[in-house]
């Protein structure tokens, strides 16, 4: 049996918590990933991160790094979600363009073949693919699609529906078409709507377009979808999400007073 790639966040796991931090594409940008993890009370509060650790920004290697430890350190309270930029073939080929950390390693590390063997592939293989917290939300690096028809292809996904979660992105209309990147899908708000009610959540949280939420969260699908970014690599702000974890319905209804700008 494959690894349980969906980490669920039940009620007993939340009960004495006191907040949910969420961070979004971070794409290389160590000041942001720092200020971060500053963020995050290890005795107190869950982070989740989204993925997309390394490419366009300069520091790939430090934040997987810096990540890897704050997860040995804390395993029951750091969760990392695999995003497209920790898509690899088993021989370290990436199924996504363009990829810097390749070259990064090269010059960091003395070579690609040995990072990715010994550091990058034990990391991204425990990476999470999604997390839930039952009855509230789902957090994913990309999207759903019409392929989940249930929780437990969260927790045992086909390949396809990997494609899907880590790769798709909603769009204001309905129905659900084949993605422009190639890979994955748009979904429109009933599809979103239809995912959410199967999985038993109000609403999906994602990052995967940093450009889309480039000042603050961007809320489609009648509130039921809602992007972040957390990476100033593209000159806009980077924040985190900072969720009460015993209120979330009434954080999600004020969603501005819960950003931290990073």
């Amino acid at each position: 049996m494959y690894k349980n790639k969906l980490c669920e966040l039940t009620p007993n796991r939340l009960d004495k918590t006191n907040q949910i931090i969420i961070i979004g594409d971070i794409h290389g940008d160590y000041e942001s990933f720092k200020k971060a993890r500053s963020l995050f009370n290890p005795t107190q509060d869950y982070i989740i991160f989204l993925g997309d650790y390394a490419d366009r920004g300069e520091n790939g290697i430090e934040i997987i790094e810096s990540l890897k430890r704050l997860i040995k350190k804390y395993p029951m309270r750091v969760i990392a979600l695999k995003g497209n930029h920790e898509d690899y073939t088993q021989r370290g080929e990436p199924q996504f363009k363009p990829c810097s950390l390749i070259y990064e390693a090269y010059r960091k590390r003395g070579g690609w073949t040995k990072f990715f063997g010994d550091e990058f592939r034990p990391f991204v293989v425990n990476l999470y693919l999604a997390v839930v917290i039952p009855e509230e939300v789902l957090f994913v690096h990309g999207g759903v699609s019409r392929r989940v028809g249930s929780i437990e292809d969260l927790k045992y996904p086909s390949r396809l529906i990997e494609k899907d979660v880590l790769w798709s992105d909603p769009y204001d209309g309905e129905g659900e078409y084949i993605n422009m990147r190639g890979v994955g899908v748009i979904f429109g708000k009933d599809v979103s709507k239809e995912i959410c009610q199967k999985i038993g959540v109000k609403r999906i949280v994602r990052s995967h377009q940093p450009r889309k939420a480039s000042k603050e969260p961007c809320v489609e699908h009648d509130g039921r979808v809602i992007t972040i970014s957390s990476t100033h690599v593209y000159g806009d702000k980077a924040f985190a999400l900072k969720l009460p974890a015993n209120n979330l319905d009434d954080a999600f209804q004020d969603l501005e007073k819960h950003v931290e700008y990073l």
